[in-house]
């Protein structure tokens, strides 16, 4: 064996059990910095000799190019989901259950049950082959499930390779690993690293995931693995499909035993002998679990005998032999000391809960959501109150109700009290402008292109890579220049030139940066009048609707004097959109946009259309589609990107010349709208059946 594929085995084997060590045992003996050295030795010699690499190398979890779609594979046995419960006579009735199905009485503290805490993220299968990661499927149905395997591959704790079970001290016999093994378990987002995608997607533009697990199903069902590989995602085994040898006796031993060949086990397992002692672990863990670094809603009990599991067996779609202990949301009451109104990039007020600071579910809240204003009037709440405050998925705080008031959440009324309600605010609170409420919406919104408030995140959109695509100009640029009083319109984006001297005496803003920036900015300014329609930020325009009237009128001047009228006699325009955009360019600050970006060069026209090749029966060939709330599995530029070129016109707004309606998670009023008007509306898991 040459002294090369000798050391590619050595660092392979280093790197896997230093993987081990991290993800699996909690014991890091490097630093992070001395891994990314191992890895990049082996990337090196892989690289010089391509015929020495493996599928199980550590350099083969990112790379690979996007997947042409996720095939659906059935799952050797069945995924089933899990009961819930959330009071412990609850639990208890379920362990005489237990007892009776075994034909066990009086035995109450001879069952053995092992507790795991419940990680809310999203269920999959690892099936390894001769050792070896084969297969990993997503629950889907719970018969068959989406083949995720590339992307599962590059999730560092997901071994790629298991290791044999050691058996005695080193040189004795070990346990080979089984032939076939399915192993079930969670994926799912740290808190920290939710945060981050978060704070990102803000940036972006984009809607911001509710919750972790929300984030973690959008990011597994993208089809470019490097794209996935990007985002911390993690790893724990909770479950046993397929196993070919099965030799174990119980359900702890197993997870012992996965754990030995690499595999994550939660440390937090833990086994306990009778209800009792399930109770005293499910108390210990609530105590626990709001300083963990993942959320963590529950608790899931099983009996740990596999004999006994089968003797139990399943109904439908559960096990009998296992059950979820779900906890209550931590809530803390607190003085409401004010509302505040944040005003955001599209000019959407939202209220904020400014409370007396309280500590809860492990961190010090201090401001909490309102929503909006039909919610404050909903739960009456009014400032000076004690309100009630929980975290949504354990993460955002929200108020649930005023303390003595019991909001049910349906229609029943609250009870009157003295004095008027909280009123919204009439004007913008940055820029001191009339603000307005359309029609069946609950968003109240400043309409003031030039409102300094929106300003700095206009800026950003603008510039963004799906708008104006500047190079260089991105959000810590935009606040550095704006702070500097360089950067406070969209035009002055295209005066930058003149201000390069000065630009040159800010921090990190060396000559190549500087002229670089310049460059992007003068190669911007050929864009074409759709991308400018875009980035401006136009309620209810987006990507597709800045094509739609771009295409139609031309030139800005010919949709700048459009009468409503007239907007609205364009395809996939209805009166909503045609009143946003006329009041655009109607207004004071919108014409003096159009005149800044007129002065500074930029092409306010658009080209010759470009004939798309529309796929021979696509289902949204000619129909006009809106699509509402948060799709998971998709982003929203990328899901109208694929409508469009399946030969789909893409609105903002639905109106009479509305086919479709595609509805995800949250969807508001546009929902509301659509089934008035008897549209045809799908759900997420239709639109992703067909595309």
């Amino acid at each position: 064996m040459s002294s090369s594929s000798e050391r590619i085995l050595e660092l392979r084997r280093e790197i896997n059990r230093h993987n081990r060590l991290y993800y699996t045992d909690a014991k890091p003996e490097i630093s992070d910095q001395q891994f990314d050295l191992l890895l990049k030795e082996l990337e090196a010699l892989e690289a010089a000799h391509p015929d020495l690499v493996s599928p199980d190398s550590p350099t083969q979890r990112v790379g690979g190019e996007p997947i042409e779609g996720f095939r659906t594979v059935p799952h050797a046995r069945q995924m089933f989901s899990i009961d819930n419960t959330y009071a412990e006579a609850d639990l208890r009735a379920w362990h005489q259950r237990i007892i009776k199905g075994l034909g066990r009485e009086g035995a109450k503290d001879e069952i053995d049950y092992v507790l795991e805490p419940k990680i809310d993220g999203i269920a999959v299968s690892l099936r390894y082959e001769g050792g070896k990661l084969a297969l990993a499927l997503t629950r889907g149905d719970g018969v068959k499930g989406d083949d995720i395997t590339h992307n599962v591959r590059t999730i560092a704790s997901v071994p790629l390779s298991l290791q044999p079970i050691a058996a005695g001290p080193p040189g004795s016999p070990s346990t080979p690993v089984p032939a076939v093994l399915e192993v079930r378990g969670e994926i799912f987002m740290p808190a920290a690293e939710f945060e981050r995608v978060n704070k990102l997607r803000e940036k972006q533009g984009e809607d911001l995931f509710a919750t972790p697990r929300t984030s973690t199903a959008g990011i597994l069902k993208k089809l470019d693995p490097k794209y996935v590989a990007k985002h911390k995602l993690a790893f724990y085994a909770h479950g046993r499909g397929e196993i070919v040898p099965d030799d174990f006796q119980t359900y702890s031993a197993f997870m012992a035993a996965i754990r030995q060949m690499g595999l994550p086990v939660n440390p937090l397992t833990k086994p306990c002998r009778g209800i009792d002692e399930v109770w005293g672990a499910i108390v210990e863990l609530d105590v626990k679990r709001h300083s963990l670094s993942y959320g963590t809603d529950g608790a899931v009990v099983k009996v740990d005998r596999l004999e006994w599991q089968h003797d139990l067996g399943f109904r439908s779609k559960s096990p009998r032999w296992c059950i979820a202990y779900k906890y209550a949301p931590e809530q803390a009451g607190t003085k409401l000391n004010a509302i505040t109104w944040q005003v955001g990039k599209g000019g959407t007020l939202t209220p904020v809960a400014e409370l007396q600071p309280v500590f809860l579910a492990g961190t010090t809240v201090k401001r909490a959501s309102l929503h909006n204003i039909d919610e404050i009037h909903a739960k009456d709440i009014r400032v000076g109150d004690t309100v009630i405050i929980e975290k949504a998925g354990e993460i955002i705080p929200q108020v649930v109700g005023v303390a003595g008031l019991q909001f049910s959440g349906d229609a029943t009324p609250l009870p009157k009290r003295e004095g008027s309600q909280t009123q919204a605010p009439a004007h913008c609170p940055s820029c001191n402008q009339p603000v307005i409420r359309e029609e069946g919406e609950a968003a109240i919104r400043c309409v003031n292109p030039q409102c300094p408030a929106q300003i700095r995140e206009r800026l950003i959109w603008f510039a963004g890579r799906d708008q104006m695509d500047i190079e260089g100009l991105g959000e810590s640029t935009v606040i550095q220049l704006a702070d500097a009083g360089l950067l406070n319109s969209f035009g002055d984006i295209f005066e930058l030139a003149k201000h390069r001297d000065a630009m040159l005496k800010l921090d990190r803003m060396g000559t190549r940066k500087v002229d670089n920036l310049l460059a992007g900015i003068e190669e911007a300014k050929q864009r074409g009048l759709a991308r400018v329609l875009a980035a401006l930020g136009i309620r209810h325009v987006g990507v597709g609707g800045s094509r739609t009237l771009a295409g139609h009128f031309g030139e800005i001047d010919k949709l700048a004097a459009a009468t409503v009228a007239e907007l609205e006699q364009v395809a996939d325009v209805g009166t909503t959109t045609a009143e946003s955009v006329h009041q655009f360019f109607a207004s004071e600050a919108g014409r003096a946009v159009v005149a800044q970006l007129k002065a500074a060069g930029v092409n306010l026209t658009a080209p010759l259309k470009t004939l798309v090749t529309v796929p021979a029966g696509s289902p949204f060939a000619g129909k006009t589609v809106v699509i509402t709330g948060t799709i998971a599995s998709i982003g929203r530029k990328e899901l109208t990107d694929k409508l469009l070129a399946l030969g789909a016109k893409v609105s903002g707004s639905v109106s009479k010349k509305t086919d479709l309606l595609i509805a995800g998670e949250e969807a508001g009023s546009k929902l509301d709208k659509a089934r008035e008007l008897n549209i045809e509306i799908w759900d997420e898991a239709k639109l992703n059946a067909l595309l």
